[in-house]
């Protein structure tokens, strides 16, 4: 069986192809594979990528094709062939994203005592981008627009080593830019949603918050907010306005794939987060 698609045809019937031809293909299929799984976000879950994880796939499926396992490399790939399909070109995408977006109403009474912004990823000169710029503005924007006084922000990064980018002189500089009447706070050597949540609530019980509005990536709302709850704060969740794809408007087949790369990352750090009662 592991030369399943290299069987002559017609007068050939029955001819194997040679295991040179075979291992080609093999380690042709384990880079495709690699690639598909690397959309799907499955590898970036893992944690694994670059040459390593390239030449491990290059070389396992010139392996596996001469191997009693050839044929099964077909079949796993043929699989997530068609899982790649249905999440790129179905709604599957759009109904699995939706149920971790929380968006709560405004809260009664009193204003939210703060804004508070989730962190992330930075450029190696420790500028915000990506998703962390997003949830920036949008907690500068919510701030301006409800005259809430305050806004928390998350450092990426690490002031006591210059050679971890530091996020903060960006992040002065971009709400300077568009709101210097706010009053900034920030939080500091945080490396997760965890961390992120037990250093707000901190913040919180040292300046007498009670109450504040959450701004964060959409996928990333029910979890970070659950967790910022956990620590005892009252919480209003917002999401952040996403510029990268329109989570309510998965048109595209690119759209689709990210938004499930979310899914599958959000799906397993919420059941690490439930594991360990950390929301």
């Amino acid at each position: 069986m592991s030369d399943l698609l290299f069987r002559g045809r017609g007068a050939d019937v029955g001819v194997r192809a040679p295991a040179w031809r075979v291992r080609l293909a093999g380690a042709l299929l384990g880079l495709f594979l690699m690639e598909l799984l690397w959309s799907l976000g499955v590898l970036s879950l893992l944690g694994v990528g670059g040459l390593i994880t390239r030449a491990v796939f290059l070389f396992g499926g010139a392996l596996l094709a001469t191997s009693a396992w050839g044929a099964w490399l077909w079949m796993a790939t043929a699989c997530v062939v068609l899982v790649h399909g249905v999440v790129a070109y179905t709604p599957l995408a759009s109904t699995l994203f939706q149920p971790f977006v929380r968006r709560d109403a405004p809260m009664a009474g009193a204003p939210p005592d703060a804004v508070v912004v989730f962190s992330g990823t930075v450029t190696p000169e420790g500028r915000v981008m990506g998703q962390a710029l997003e949830r920036l503005l949008s907690g500068v924007s919510e701030a301006k627009r409800r005259a809430i006084p305050t806004i928390a922000l998350s450092v990426v990064g690490d002031e006591r080593d210059a050679s971890i980018p530091n996020s903060e002189r960006d992040q002065r500089e971009l709400v300077g830019a568009f709101a210097p009447e706010l009053q900034l706070k920030f939080v500091a050597n945080v490396h997760s949603s965890r961390d992120e949540a037990l250093a707000f609530a901190a913040l919180a019980r040292t300046h007498g918050w009670r109450r504040v509005v959450a701004i964060t990536s959409a996928s990333h709302t029910r979890r970070a907010c659950a967790a910022l709850e956990h620590e005892g704060l009252a919480v209003e969740c917002l999401p952040a306005i996403s510029r990268s794809f329109a989570p309510s408007r998965l048109e595209s087949a690119s759209d689709r794939r990210a938004a499930f790369r979310e899914v599958l990352y959000e799906t397993a750090a919420s059941l690490l987060y439930r594991a360990r009662g950390w929301m």
